[in-house]
């Protein structure tokens, strides 16, 4: 116990510079009224919590481990703060992240041939881009400035956002009720856990399970033969 938190303590300190870099890169897209020592604080946070949770016999690198739970704590002291609330891209990168980390956790992504094969990276961004379009149907399909995009993509992507609403509906409860408390409501991954009574680490899961779900539906959506 002793010699775990001497190197719980020793990543932490070797470490901390790494979690302010992080900190400081997330701040550049935050409006200036937001104090700084809050993000700090939050990335200090989810480092102490890598830390403790590392086990370097499952041979996923710390420094990996480490990345996703940092930016996790810091999105999640944004969203309770209401600093998430209304910003699309900002609510994408939470969610994005979260798949990330659950997909660093030791026996789920190691970095083996099967993990970097295209099949494996396609499904991955799949799933990533699935939640930005989620971010955006919770804007209320707050699409980008009309000027940078044209009426056709525009279009398209509205069909997207209307095809993943759908698929929602045909999740099972459980998997609804995150990904609408998630995207639409703003909760944290903690409090929806709560609610469902799963620890955080079983919720997490269960984000990127829905997620995984959602690119399926989808799939299925859009390789079914039209109607007539």
């Amino acid at each position: 116990m002793t010699e775990t938190l001497s190197n719980s303590n020793r990543l932490i300190e070797a470490y901390r510079s790494y979690a302010h870099a992080i900190a400081a890169e997330i701040q550049k897209k935050l409006p200036p009224s937001v104090d700084r020592n809050d993000i700090i604080g939050a990335a200090e946070l989810g480092l102490v919590e890598a830390a403790r949770n590392f086990d370097p016999s499952r041979g996923v690198l710390f420094k990996t481990f480490a990345f996703y739970r940092i930016r996790g704590a810091v999105y999640d002291a944004m969203r309770k703060m209401g600093w998430l609330k209304g910003d699309t891209r900002l609510r994408f990168e939470a969610g994005a992240n979260e798949y990330l980390k659950d997909y660093t956790e030791p026996g789920v992504g190691e970095s083996t041939p099967a993990a970097t094969s295209y099949g494996e990276l396609k499904q991955l961004t799949s799933a990533v881009l699935t939640s930005y379009m989620l971010s955006l149907d919770g804007a209320n399909m707050d699409i980008a400035d009309p000027a940078a995009i044209s009426a056709e993509d525009a279009l398209l992507q509205r069909d997207q956002i209307r095809q993943v609403k759908d698929a929602i509906t045909r999740l099972p409860e459980s998997n609804r009720l995150l990904i609408q408390r998630y995207y639409f409501h703003d909760e944290t991954l903690e409090a929806i856990g709560a609610r469902l009574g799963l620890s955080k680490s079983w919720v997490c899961r269960l984000h990127a399970k829905s997620l995984d779900m959602l690119r399926e539906l989808m799939s299925q959506t859009m390789t079914r033969p039209a109607a007539g």
